[in-house]
């Protein structure tokens, strides 16, 4: 578990852990990056009562470098990974070891319940989550989520470490390069959790800037992606794109007004872009309202339009800075959480 100012969830998010195991071997390994709050003083005490608890030091470099050295630490057959933030339900450690079992399963994602209590922005990435994934063919995939997975120890040797100069997408690279090797991946719907998203909105478009920035620099390295891939599809990725194109028709029809013209086509264009955006978010909203009984679904067309503008953002940022000659830095993408305490 890589960890960075983690303090307000992260007592909750080890005892779940911990109470995972049904006897069988289990090391906790916490990779702590530099936290300035009191992560590491809350590992240590839990650490002192429960020796399978371990406190490990990386060097401020970012999650996967993290990642990595807890990967190198780690000792047994399958190496399970964590957020700080994601709470798993018991049974989740049982369900992802028995997806694994046949040996052409390099990687078992869980999956993130939708959590009816959780403030709205929370529920409104929960349930798009939780959509996608019941989309796919059999739980069968080709990207699973370093926050809530289990790999085979075997299947990570053999394509090497996570690519450390990547931020947001490290998770995509390294599941396309087991992919590349043979392996199979694949979401397990019994393994479960709660996942803590940032839940106020300068928090939600920042990590939304951060996904979208990530996207970029990992189509950079696989040129062959730029449609997404299974969690992500091409219409996920096709929205900034035409929402651009919308900004740009209005862009457009405001200075032929300033010229004194009429812009009906400009303005016409934009809005059944803007059109076509919001129902396609809208019916998707209301299929994940009925199949997970939460009304924040209604909510997707104003949230993922607020996402494709975090993501034109990144667009610009990333764009001026390869221009400029600028390499990628898991800092571009990856904003840590400020410090703050569990109260």
């Amino acid at each position: 578990m890589p960890v960075l100012n983690g303090e307000p969830w992260l007592a909750d998010v080890l005892a779940a852990l911990l109470a995972q195991s049904n006897g069988d071997p289990l090391e906790l390994l916490v990779v702590d990056d530099g936290s300035t709050d009191a992560s590491c003083r809350i590992v240590r005490e839990m650490s002192a009562a429960d020796a399978r608890l371990r406190l490990l030091h990386a060097r401020g470099r970012g999650a996967a470098a993290a990642i990595n050295v807890g990967v190198q630490a780690a000792r047994y057959a399958i190496i399970g990974q964590v957020d700080q933030d994601v709470i798993v339900l018991p049974g989740w450690l049982d369900a992802l070891r028995k997806a694994l079992a046949p040996e052409e399963i390099g990687a078992v994602q869980g999956v993130y319940v939708p959590d009816r209590e959780a403030p709205l922005l929370s529920r409104v990435m929960a349930l798009d989550l939780a959509l996608r994934y019941s989309r796919l063919p059999h739980g069968g995939t080709d990207h699973v989520c370093t926050g809530n997975v289990a790999y085979r120890a075997a299947a990570l040797a053999a394509v090497g470490p996570l690519d450390e100069r990547l931020g947001y997408g490290y998770d995509n690279d390294l599941s396309y390069r087991l992919v590349a090797a043979g392996y199979r991946l694949r979401v397990c719907p019994t393994a479960r959790s709660f996942h803590r998203w940032r839940d106020d909105l300068r928090g939600y478009l920042v990590q939304q800037y951060g996904f979208g920035y990530g996207r970029l620099d990992l189509i950079a390295k696989h040129r062959g992606r730029l449609g997404g891939d299974a969690v992500s599809p091409p219409m996920m990725m096709a929205h900034p794109v035409v929402l651009t194109i919308a900004l740009f028709l209005t862009a457009v029809g405001l200075f032929l007004a300033s010229l004194g013209r009429v812009p009906v086509t400009a303005f016409a264009l934009a809005g059944g872009c803007l059109v076509v955006l919001a129902a396609e978010r809208l019916r998707a909203g209301i299929r994940a309202a009925r199949l997970f009984q939460d009304p924040a679904g209604l909510w997707f067309p104003i949230v993922h339009l607020l996402r494709d503008l975090a993501w034109i953002a990144a667009c610009v940022t990333w764009t001026a800075r390869r221009a400029c000659g600028r390499p990628p830095a898991p800092r571009d993408s990856m904003s840590p959480r400020p410090a703050r305490s569990r109260d």
